[in-house]
């Protein structure tokens, strides 16, 4: 640890974003209490092969996707996307997607990726909450990686309810028609890294690959999301 991490930690402590302790020498991010007591390293052992991958097959050619944890309401990692989401702690999405950057690069989920494209908000929902934390995820994950984010090829143009009480169908069509692809080439050819917070049935990411998909050639989709629910 140089100087300067001495004195930015003795005025202004690193602290974790599960529990608010202060974070040790060696420590980023999440303290190695919360890291063992709720593994955030991937919650699949295959990118190529699990639920994610299966609920998205038919919307557009997969190559991999994994979800850093597993969501579980009223968790320590519940509380935290809810800080992030609903509390005004935007650091908490720029630091989760530098620990995802930083786990799972070694495995090679970015490789060949192109751009990231974070899953959009509606502007009304942007001015309410301050942040898009889908944004403020890949630009975590920017960060580490290098992959630089498109944020405008790819939009959201209708309002839709919370995907959390609706059920298969319901989701599917809540979010049916709620995106625009704006820049169809800045997408085609391209191997594109889809980010969100949480993944329950794939509603809301198959929603983008349809709509990203019918209007582009050739493009192929990773996908990464903080939490996995199953409902």
């Amino acid at each position: 640890m140089n100087i300067l991490r001495l004195i930015a930690d003795l005025f202004l402590p690193r602290r974790c974003v599960v529990c608010n302790k202060r974070l040790h020498d060696g420590e980023k991010v999440i303290c190695s209490h919360c890291l063992l007591a709720n593994p955030m390293d991937g919650v699949f052992g295959s990118d190529y092969d699990n639920y994610m991958v299966d609920c998205l097959k038919g919307f557009g050619e997969v190559v991999r996707a994994n979800a850093l944890f597993e969501f579980h309401p009223k968790s320590a990692m519940a509380n935290l996307v809810y800080k992030m989401k609903y509390r005004g702690r935007a650091e908490i999405g720029v630091l989760m997607g530098r620990h995802a950057a930083l786990v799972l690069s070694s495995r090679g989920f970015f490789d060949g990726v192109d751009m990231i494209v974070p899953v959009p908000l509606t502007r009304k929902r942007r001015r309410q909450r301050g942040f898009n934390q889908s944004e403020l995820i890949a630009e975590g994950i920017s960060d580490v990686t290098g992959i630089s984010v498109n944020r405008r090829a790819f939009r959201r143009v209708r309002f839709t309810a919370s995907q959390t009480t609706l059920r298969g169908e319901e989701r599917m069509s809540n979010v049916d028609g709620a995106f625009l692809l704006a820049d169809p080439e800045a997408l085609s050819v391209r191997h594109v890294l889809m980010v969100d917070d949480i993944f329950t049935t794939g509603g809301t990411m198959s929603a983008c690959m349809r709509e990203i998909s019918a209007n582009t050639s050739g493009t192929r989709f990773s996908i990464l999301t903080l939490g996995l629910t199953k409902s």
